[in-house]
């Protein structure tokens, strides 16, 4: 005759990870971090703690301290009547970013061949479908999002961290400016011709075109929104989001 299962008392849990407090407060930084560079705001768009929270279903202090982060990274300045507002953009600036932009994303391309897998191509290439799609649509807000996946996806191939955080605080002060000139039909397949070539040029392991071809997608979107400055300088604050 068989015995029952012995009783052994309660079953320790097995050892495991405290959740952190800081959990919630880095996904909420990262997903306002990310709408801004991918375009979601735009210049001089003025934003609340309550707002904000509503947006992401948060309680405020996670978005108040993600805010505070953002704002030490100059992501956003403060109004007269102390407010925070998206940072507004110059043609001074926009020279300055475009410069760099061109230095490093250029770099970060370039070195992105050096370890570029089958899968990796496959990946980039599927985004770039996805982004022309969207421009033969018009649909902005997914050709912003869809472009902002694009390239983060070929520099993170680059493995060069370093440079990559200095390429996307580049991107925090561009990313809201995107949106004055994407709704451009034209701007938006002039950037499909760029992106194409760059895919093009990872495939066939081309570095100076791949380089040659990200210049030409970073000058044609300056040159877009410094025509836009220089014709009407308060352009670059929230007006409808179109000069």
């Amino acid at each position: 005759m068989s015995e029952g299962p012995i009783s052994q008392g309660p079953i320790p849990l097995p050892t495991l990870r405290q959740v952190s407090r800081d959990t919630l407060q880095e996904q909420v930084y990262r997903q306002i971090r990310e709408a801004l560079m991918s375009g979601r705001f735009q210049p001089g768009q003025k934003l609340t703690i309550r707002g904000l929270a509503e947006a992401l279903g948060s309680s405020p202090m996670p978005v108040r301290e993600a805010l505070q982060r953002l704002s030490a990274e100059n992501a956003f300045e403060v109004t007269e009547t102390s407010r925070l507002r998206v940072r507004m953009m110059t043609l001074e600036r926009l020279r300055e970013i475009r410069d760099a932009r061109v230095a490093l994303e250029g770099l970060l391309a370039e070195k992105a061949l050096q370890h570029l897998q089958e899968g990796d191509l496959q990946e980039i290439t599927d985004l770039c479908r996805q982004m022309q799609k969207a421009a033969d649509e018009v649909d902005v807000s997914r050709y912003l999002w869809t472009n902002f996946a694009f390239h983060r996806r070929i520099y993170a191939v680059a493995r060069a961290e370093l440079t990559m955080a200095a390429v996307e605080n580049f991107w925090l002060h561009m990313g809201p400016c995107f949106a004055l000139v994407a709704p451009d039909q034209a701007h938006l397949q002039r950037s499909m011709e760029a992106h194409n070539r760059i895919v093009e040029a990872l495939a066939t392991g081309d570095g100076p075109g791949v380089r040659a071809a990200v210049t030409d997608d970073i000058m044609q979107a300056a040159d877009s929104l410094g025509r836009l400055l220089a014709k009407k300088p308060g352009a670059a604050a929230l007006k409808g989001g179109r000069a």
